[in-house]
Parts: C-alpha cells; structure tokens; sequence
C-alpha cells in the first residue's frame, strides 16, 4: 500500500473574519588567554543542479527519523483522516526520501504511487502565477509597481487606481478575501470581481485573497498575450523539467490522479478537474487554484527557488527576483501581533510574493523551520516548505479534500487531520548536523 524509498466554498471562511484581518497590526578572532574563537563553517551555496536520491546521511539526516515521519503520516491514513499521500524530503540537492501510500479514491483500491497527480489548490498562487509574473517581470513585459488598472481595464473603482502588481503579489491589494459569483457567463463574472470595491488601503495591511490571486492571474494573461496555462507551462514548468504540471489534466492522465471532492455544487466524486467550484467554474485554468502536479515536480520548482532561480542548467528567473520573491514583502505587518491562530497565520503574517513566510506559533510547517523559510499551503491538503538555513525541502501532498464547510473549524480539522506541523517538525528533527 505504500512506496518508500531513499539512497470556498470558501463563503464561510469570509464570514465574520474581515474585521479581525483589518484589525492586525499589520576568518577566526584572536581572544584573551591565547584561545580562538570557533567560527561555524559557511554553508555550501544552493545547489543549482537537478534534484539526485542520495543517503539521508550524506547530507546530514537519519533515515530513521525520517521513516519515523511518514509513519505517522501512514497511521493518519490508517484512521482514515484522509486517503492518501505522496511527501519527499531533499537537503543539499539531494532526494533523501520519497514515500507514497494509501489509495487515490477514498474506499477504492488503486494505491498512491509517488508519481500520483494532486489537486495543488492555493499552492497554484506559487507555482503558476507569482512565478509567471516575475518572469515577465524578468522579461521586461511586467513592472512590480505598475498599476494594476494598464492591463485590466475593469479594475475601476475608488482608490483602485493605486493598487499595483507589487500588492497583489504581497496579498495586500485592498481587495477582499474573496466574493463568490456564480451566476453569469464567465466574462461577466470576470468583470464583477475586477469591479470589487477595496476594503482598505492598498500596501498596508495583509488579506490573503483569492480574489486578488485570480484577477492576478488574469493581469499575467493580458501582459504575456496568452493565457496562464500557457506561460507557466512554457517558462517554467517545462524548462524545469516539470512534465507532469499541468491544469486541466487531458482524460489519459486520470488513473494517475488522486481524487478530492465532492463539493456543494459537484455532488459526484472530483477526480482531474479542480475542487474550488468557482474555479471549475471558470474553466479551471486560474490565477487563484487548478494546476496539479506531483511530489518530484513541486521539489524542483523548490529547488529552482532555492538555488536563486536556476535549475539544472536553466535559468528561470534573475537572483534577484528570486531573492524578492522569499523576503519580507510586508515589513508594515507586524507576525508577533498577527500569528494568533491558525487560520490568521494565513490570513495576515507577513508574506513574500505569493509565499508565505514562517511564523513559528500557527504555521502549517509545524514549529522547528528556521527563521526565513517559505512555503505554501493548499486547501485540499497539499504543503510545500523550504528551509534555506538548512538546504532543506519538504512535500507533502495528500487527497484530503477541501474542508467541508470551509470556515475556521474546517481549516484548524485540515492542518490537524493531514498531520502537515508534524510531519515538517519530524522532517527538521531528522537534521543530525546541528544546522
């Protein structure tokens, strides 16, 4: 049953929490007696090469510390909190483990493999679009501080003209978490989101918005003259070797994809398209959810990140983009003040552009990351964090599903039922060097 190896509706979760968000703030030195201070070695830099298995020893883990944490996974699916998973661990360039287990379908019989398609939910904000955007920042086709008003042009409405792409890419765009139309034909419902009225002040506070995220998505496609699937697919997912990322996955590649739903408006089982009704609705190519991928996949773009925007030879974004994209986007939030629970961990700590940036009380990575890692969750049960401090990467994509209703509750049942903080402390506690 398992494999392992090593050399909204999110309406709920809207309700009764915007005025809360709104509120948060937002070479050795001599010494005396003839002795010489020790000086820690400097860590190697960031491999830049592809990702190769290697002995979790040969890069400072136990393997049985490891095994430890994807048994505990492993027990989680045994209790039926959810059906399967797919996790990988890499430190220094290195694949140290890789497990799969459990099944793709809740009560059927076809087992989790480790080349087994998720539903990345939000982790599609990282993976397609942020990226997609500092690509075309790098290409010159994008500014960071343009407004986002040149390329859509229904983005009207008092203090609108303000907001930038910089805002957007920082959750901190003055829009709301999101607003939930359905009705209309998809141009429509396009036009009512960009016609969303602000909820305060674009670049002072952090409102992690899906709303943001989608219309993002759409700026990319006005800027690149194609659409998102496209651009992420042809400037990062392919030269990074990612041949299994993809939105929309055609029918050929349904027995490789862990199921998720069903959902409020899809009663019958999702398998292949995204869970998020409003993105299925849309036609599930978005700025917000909708790209799938699989464990190996989501380590690359990881270490692509890691190693300053390089990977295996190619070169995907400048240093200093990627440099931005993980820093302090936010320093006018306050994590002290905003990491009070769980879910305003996500909400309103501070964030990077499209990541968000540990905070070690509520943080879906557990507690144990360094200061100045990154990662980012999906609503499904889908996590990815990269601690450079310690070279280290770690995935864990489950078929859980989004939380039905999607509220508080349902968020705090998701991070507790998926085992992610646990599982991330157990893959840090497996570090034997002293990183």
């Amino acid at each position: 049953m398992g494999q392992f190896t090593s050399p909204i509706d999110r309406r709920r979760l809207l309700q009764g929490f915007g005025a809360l968000f709104l509120a948060s703030a937002c070479c050795p030195t001599p010494v005396s007696g003839g002795a010489e201070a020790r000086v820690a070695p400097r860590p190697p830099a960031p491999s830049t090469g592809p990702l190769v298995p290697d002995a979790p020893e040969n890069v400072g883990m136990s393997f049985a510390r490891l095994q430890d944490a994807f048994a505990r996974l492993e027990r989680r699916v045994n209790d039926e909190a959810f059906p399967g998973f797919a996790a990988l661990v890499a430190r220094h360039g290195k694949i140290v483990a890789e497990h799969a287990y459990g099944r793709k379908v809740r009560g059927g019989g076809e087992p989790v493999t480790l080349d087994t398609l998720f539903d990345l939910e939000s982790m599609t904000k990282v993976v397609s679009t942020a990226i997609s955007a500092l690509v075309l920042v790098d290409q010159g086709k994008l500014r960071l501080d343009d407004p986002v008003v040149k390329y859509l042009t229904a983005f009207q409405g008092e203090g609108k003209e303000r907001v930038t792409v910089r805002d957007m890419l920082r959750y901190s765009s003055g829009l709301p978490l999101d607003n939930r139309i359905y009705d209309g034909k998809p141009d429509e419902i396009w036009r009512k989101m960009a016609a969303t009225p602000l909820e305060y002040p674009p670049g002072t506070k952090v409102e992690y918005s899906d709303l943001t995220y989608r219309l993002l998505g759409k700026l990319v496609e006005v800027a690149a003259g194609t659409t998102l699937d496209v651009v992420a697919r042809d400037h990062v997912w392919r030269p990074l070797g990612m041949v299994d990322t993809t939105y929309n996955p055609p029918p050929a590649l349904k027995p490789r994809i862990a199921a998720t739903g069903p959902t409020e408006r899809r009663t019958t089982l999702v398998r292949g398209a995204v869970q998020d009704d409003l993105d299925f609705l849309l036609g599930g190519v978005c700025g917000c959810d909708g790209a799938f991928s699989t464990v190996k996949d989501v380590a690359a773009f990881c270490q692509m990140v890691l190693g300053g925007g390089t990977y295996a030879g190619k070169r995907i974004l400048a240093p200093e983009l990627a440099a931005e994209m993980v820093a302090n986007q936010t320093p006018f939030v306050d994590a002290g003040k905003t990491d009070t629970s769980p879910l305003l961990n996500l909400m309103s700590t501070p964030k990077g552009f499209g990541w968000e940036l540990f905070a070690p009380r509520f943080s879906n990575g557990g507690i144990r990351l360094s200061p100045g890692s990154y990662g980012k969750a999906g609503g499904a049960g889908t996590y990815m964090w990269v601690d450079p401090s310690r070279q280290l990467i770690a995935v864990l994509l489950t078929n859980h599903g989004l939380p039905q209703p999607f509220d508080e509750r349902g968020w705090n049942r998701l991070l507790d039922e998926t085992g992610c903080g646990e599982f991330f402390d157990g893959v840090v506690g497996a570090v034997t060097d002293g990183a």
